[in-house]
């Protein structure tokens, strides 16, 4: 129930730092006299003493039992009393609950409050239209497809190891081998290892220096032996040669079509060439959006309620643990909020802007838009039971879907409006 109080006059802003608001309130005299009288009708409500009936301590007795309750009841009318003219003074929408953050206060006599908020930041949106951004448009060719159908063929490869013993190793072979390393003729166990695996094409950063050209031209079974360093130390290794193989790329056969789900060449490169369209048009207006994006956020510089920043990154480590499992490894909860921080606000700061254009625009989402997407959510499951648990989460999480689908409105809204230069490339 609001008191009968007119606090406006009695209310002082002591803090206005980006999102941030703290105002103090000061009630004496009648002022503060209401508010205890409706702490003490509050409390006669609830407390009991011996003798006594639930409801029928007397005031008094209240005040003298329970100095502290009647506090705190004091404290807790007195902020709900002046709350709304806070809100009035600068106009703000907090966004989490406010937080009483300094208290003076004189039995019988006054109470002085200072309330903290995190709000809604307030800005004009401007800029919005006429962004100019390059959509870089690749036209996929005869040669992207047949470079996708390498990789795939790579990507099926085994190796196959090379029969004779008169097959020396050259560039086109992978080769299994065993090293030992030693020093001064003494055998480093640390520096040695078996069961090693190198392409001779490309040997890799990680390896010996100098052992792929110590082994060219080896033939299985033999060992060569050369001189390198390892960990600043200059050692002598012993390789021996175990296996040699190549690599063998699946043919482009009856077998190799079926398993694509084609029946011809011609059916599979036209495949793979609408794959790819799709692939290169998803990456063109991603690129898109993120210009946009970044063109909105030069233009509309604004802060945002700290509180929101710490809960928006903190559901972003949620998503990255869950989504890394035991490949998260050994990197801190530190070291994530500082990388993911960056990421929160800037999600933050876009949701914002999309919603003051929104505003500003009178875009709405109608419930034909959220029919529209219950139906596409429904055609991506088979089953009557997954159909139903999604339209109940749809029903629950509503306000949230409906939100979302006005940002993607409001982002196409913007694209349609922006100076758009094609290139290929």
């Amino acid at each position: 129930m609001n008191l009968p109080l007119k606090l406006s006059d009695k209310i002082k802003r002591t803090k206005k730092e980006g999102c941030v608001y703290a105002y103090i309130v000061s009630l004496k005299n009648e002022d503060y006299n209401t508010v205890e009288q409706q702490a003490l009708v509050r409390l006669q409500s609830s407390v009991s003493l011996p003798g006594f009936r639930t409801g029928k301590v007397p005031i008094t007795m209240i005040k003298e039992q329970f100095p502290k309750a009647v506090k705190d009841e004091i404290v807790d009318a007195a902020a709900k009393a002046s709350i709304g003219d806070m809100l009035k003074m600068d106009d703000i929408t907090p966004v989490v609950t406010p937080m009483i953050k300094d208290v003076k206060f004189e039995f019988g006599q006054s109470v002085d409050l200072e309330i903290q908020f995190e709000c809604v930041p307030q800005f004009e949106v401007k800029d919005y239209s006429g962004i100019k951004a390059i959509k870089k448009n690749h036209k996929v060719s005869d040669g992207d497809i047949a470079d996708y159908i390498k990789r795939v063929r790579d990507y099926n490869a085994y190796l196959k190891t090379v029969e004779g013993d008169s097959v020396a190793v050259d560039k086109s072979h992978y080769v299994a081998f065993d090293y030992e390393a030693f020093e001064d003729g003494k055998k480093l166990e640390e520096n040695s290892a078996k069961g090693e695996l190198i392409e001779m094409a490309n040997p890799g950063a990680g390896q010996i220096a100098g052992l792929a050209d110590s082994i060219m031209g080896a033939k299985k079974g033999e060992v060569r032996e050369f001189d390198s360093t390892a960990g600043g130390r200059k050692l002598r290794f012993k390789v021996t040669v175990n296996e040699i193989k190549t690599k063998i790329s699946p043919e482009i056969d009856e077998k190799f079509l079926k398993e694509a789900g084609v029946k011809t060449m011609d059916e599979l490169n036209a495949n793979i060439r609408k794959m790819l369209e799709r692939t290169e048009n998803d990456k063109t207006e991603k690129d898109f959006a993120v210009q946009i994006e970044e063109e909105l956020l030069k233009k509309n510089v604004i802060e945002l309620p700290p509180t929101l920043v710490k809960e928006e990154t903190k559901e972003l480590m949620q998503m990255f643990k869950k989504r890394m499992g035991d490949k998260e490894g050994k990197i801190g909860d530190e070291t994530l909020v500082e990388k993911l921080k960056p990421i929160a606000e800037r999600n933050l700061r876009i949701a914002y802007i999309l919603h003051n254009i929104a505003r500003k625009e009178k875009i709405e989402i109608t419930e034909e838009d959220l029919r529209a997407e219950l139906e596409k959510a429904l055609l991506s499951v088979p089953s009557e039971k997954e159909k139903e648990q999604i339209k109940d989460v749809f029903e629950k999480r509503k306000e949230y879907i409906s939100a979302t689908l006005r940002e993607n409105k409001t982002m196409e809204f913007v694209k349609s409006k922006a100076s758009v230069k094609e290139e290929a490339n």
